[in-house]
């Protein structure tokens, strides 16, 4: 049976076809002709092809042998069910587990009901039979891998064996024992017999090793509370701990090693809590070392370096390290804590310098033994110097009020707590700390920021003394400056940096000096200086990217703080600053500094206006002066053609808030002299440009020369000589849209003049003089109508004609 040459199928429907068809009789498909017959011999082709390939194919596996879970194992995993519920091993977990909780709770319930009935010796035989035959039912099962019931009984011998004590020491068998020593007990029974059963037996069950370091810790809680020398008993844990670990280290048992690291590590923690507290509370040099009230924390320090000791891992030694140099440190700065805050940052700041040594000349896979002390010492000098720079930054912003004090003014220094003095070494030691722990290929960038810091340091020292605040503001002035003709001149990313670094101190100085009004003048020159130079010397984009941003804002600031010295009125002030950052702007046409100079010119022209006395005239005139310098720069830069838009609304707006102001209440004084200058902007670029738009060109000063008239004629008296010009005004502007063919004469002119002549008509349709007029108008535009439609079908005629020849 043919697949695609079939006969009695359609080859494009498949309908069933009748013999011999024209045409199929469902698709109308053409089934005649020699289109058709090339297309059956091609479908022919295609079965002979397809048979061919067949016979190449294996045969076919049969479906029981194909499909079968070896063959295809994602296959038969995807039909498997999914399991759900609990898996297969989760029950006799959960099964012995019970079973083992019900044997203990069984035992206690037997210690307290029949304690009283049985003799001693019935009782003794009952719970020593029962531990032996748990502990022994527990090893049997084990050693027939069924090690899930040997720890399940395990577990039930070992409690089972703390009764026993307990039973022991309540038949009086182990003296008068309270409970501390019951607890020691206890732990050192459960300590002996879980270590022998973990490193004598065959079968390596978990729970002796787990028990024992637990009988470890409880021993140790009974001597600890029992004993007078409870940090004689925390040692001697954290020593019997570690020799658990080494011991099962030796055996290879992981589980008993990692419970009695836990156990050491915990007592370990215990000691040094209680020798962190005997040595603050005694923090004096005689009261540690002297009466011995530092022995433990220097003990603690010591039972840190076991992992040395020991040869542990590599991370276990470094941790040990770190945590034995934090604890020494503690002990050797603790004097100097109670005497005072320079006290305490000179201790830290030592400690920092000699962990910082340590860590230039040690491994590197060993710096974080050194790090971590260092870095004690490191928050302690970070906090007292940003306490010493809060204070200094307090005294220079305290001063008083913008433009309040005179030129001499003094600095009344803020208590920081430390000594001022140590506000350089401090900031020397913090880099310092830096170098040391820094990779190789960053300590050359921290090197380089070492004289900067260090002056900062040293301006901040000086603001913390009784000295006048230019001295300040110089200071910080020349920091700025050294930075910026560092900057200017690399071209890495240092160089970047180092401008960044300079603008933002003589910013500072700047508002470090606005107190004076002089000062502020003197740290703003810097800062224009500091702006001109990166925007013309800078020798990377971003920095004069940077200078031109700046420059501007800079340059108002301080034509302002000029005006406040020489005692110009603030009404006047904005006038001359508009002016001067209005032609950097046009001398230096970038966006960004065109940007910065809108809006520092705005941010003072809105300050003048406020304070001005007249502020109708007072924004007339920074209109006047803003709309001028847009104007100029549309005019002298082709690159800024479209500032002419905005320059001309900004004279424009000047124009209508004088005419405001003088009571000129028609609207024509407001917009044709603006819309006059549109359109002869527009003219011009026509002229530049012939293949323009006059939509774009033209369209808004013919609408602005227009609207605003027609919108009084339309709500006001329609006979009046103003409508009447306004008529002449938009045939005139159809007549010449016709002539030179430009459509935005000819749309505004017909759409304000078709509106201006139905205002005529409403009221007065037949008793006004001006129907006439009306009248011409309407005939001249029917003729020139008629006449442009009789030219427009010649054109297509003629087109239609050339069209046809050949």
């Amino acid at each position: 049976m043919p697949r695609y040459a079939d006969p009695s199928l359609c080859p494009d429907c498949h309908a069933v076809l009748p013999v011999g068809p024209a045409t199929c009789p469902r698709c109308r498909l053409p089934l005649q002709g020699p289109l058709a017959a090339r297309l059956l011999e091609t479908l022919s082709t295609a079965d002979r092809l397809l048979a061919e390939l067949r016979l190449t194919a294996p045969a076919f596996a049969p479906v029981a042998e194909a499909w079968t879970p070896e063959a295809y194992p994602a296959a038969s995993r995807a039909e498997a069910p999914r399991r759900r519920g609990l898996g297969a091993p989760s029950v006799p977990r959960i099964l012995l587990s019970l079973g083992a909780l019900c044997l203990l709770v069984a035992a206690v319930t037997f210690l307290a009901v029949a304690w009283s009935w049985l003799g001693v010796g019935g009782r003794t035989a009952i719970l020593v039979a029962l531990t032996v035959l748990s502990s022994g039912l527990g090893h049997q099962l084990a050693r027939k891998d069924l090690r899930l019931a040997g720890e399940a009984l395990t577990v039930v011998a070992f409690g089972l064996l703390t009764l026993d004590v307990i039973g022991a020491d309540n038949a009086g068998w182990l003296g008068d024992l309270d409970t501390s020593g019951l607890a020691v007990a206890v732990g050192g029974t459960l300590l002996v017999v879980a270590l022998v059963l973990a490193l004598a037996g065959r079968t390596r069950l978990t729970a002796p090793e787990v028990v024992a370091p637990l009988g470890l810790l409880v021993a140790a809680a009974g001597a600890f509370d029992a004993t007078g020398h409870p940090d004689v008993v925390a040692t001697v844990a954290v020593l019997a701990g570690t020799a658990l670990a080494l011991l099962a280290r030796s055996q290879a048992r992981p589980v008993l090693l990692g419970s009695s690291l836990t156990v050491a590590l915990g007592w370990w923690l215990v000691l040094v809590a209680s020798g962190l507290a005997d040595a603050a509370d005694h923090a004096s040099f005689a009261a540690l070392w002297a009466d011995g009230h530092g022995v433990t924390l220097a003990t603690a320090a010591v039972l840190a370096l076991l992992p040395l000791v020991a040869r542990a891992p590599s991370a276990a030694v470094t941790s040990g390290l770190a945590a034995a140099a934090v604890l020494a440190s503690v002990a050797i700065a603790l004097p100097g804590v109670d005497h005072g805050t320079t006290r305490l940052a000179l201790v830290a700041l030592a400690g920092l310098l000699v962990w910082s040594a340590v860590a230039l000349v040690v491994d590197r896979r060993r710096l974080a033994a050194p790090a971590a002390p260092m870095a004690l010492a490191a928050l302690v000098v970070a906090v007292v110097a940003a306490g010493l720079v809060a204070s200094a930054i307090a005294t220079v912003l305290g001063v008083g009020a913008p433009f309040t004090r005179p030129l001499g003014v003094r600095l009344e220094p803020v208590d920081g707590g430390a000594s001022p003095a140590l506000l350089v070494p401090l900031a020397l030691g913090l880099l310092l700390a830096g170098l040391a722990v820094a990779p190789a290929p960053r300590r050359t960038t921290i090197a380089r920021s070492v004289a900067p810091l260090v002056v900062l340091a040293a301006v901040g020292t000086l603001a913390l003394q009784p000295v006048p605040l230019g001295t300040v503001v110089v200071a910080l002035l020349a920091t700025g400056a050294a930075l910026l003709a560092l900057g200017v001149r690399r071209h890495d990313d240092g160089g970047l940096q180092a401008s960044t670094a300079g603008a933002a101190v003589c910013l500072a100085a700047a508002v470090v000096a606005l107190p004076s009004a002089g000062l502020t003048l003197v740290a703003l020159l810097a800062v224009v200086g500091a702006a001109a130079t990166a925007a013309l010397r800078g020798a990377r984009a971003d920095v004069v990217l940077a200078g031109e941003t700046v420059l501007p804002a800079a340059l108002a600031a301080l034509l302002w703080t000029a005006g406040e010295v020489v005692g110009l009125d603030e009404a006047l002030r904005a006038a001359p600053l508009l002016l001067v950052v209005g032609l950097l702007a046009i001398a230096r046409p970038r966006p960004l500094l065109e940007g910065s100079a809108a809006l520092a010119g705005a941010v003072a022209a809105v300050a003048s206006i406020a304070v001005a006395t007249d502020q109708d005239t007072s924004l007339a005139l920074h209109l006047t002066l803003a709309g001028a310098l847009v104007t100029a720069s549309a005019l002298v830069h082709p690159s800024r053609r479209l500032l002419a838009w905005p320059g001309g609304l900004l004279l424009a707006a000047a124009t209508w808030v004088r005419l405001a102001d003088l009571g000129v209440d028609a609207p024509e004084a407001y917009t044709l002299p603006t819309a006059v200058a549109l359109v002869l902007v527009g003219l011009a670029h026509l002229r530049r440009e012939p293949g323009s738009s006059t939509a774009v060109a033209l369209a808004p000063g013919l609408v602005l020369a227009t609207v605003p008239s027609l919108l009084w004629v339309l709500t006001g008296d329609p006979v009046t000589l103003r409508a009447l010009l306004l008529g002449l005004g938009c045939l005139g502007l159809v007549l010449a849209g016709l002539r030179l063919r430009w459509g935005a004469p000819l749309v505004v002119g017909s759409a304000a003049g078709a509106l201006v002549v139905l205002r005529e008509l409403a009221p007065y349709a037949g008793g006004t003089p001006q129907w006439v007029l009306i009248g011409l108008a309407g005939t001249l535009l029917t003729v020139l109508g008629v006449t442009w439609e009789s030219r427009l079908r010649d054109v297509q005629h003629a087109s239609a004609y050339l069209a046809r020849l050949r």
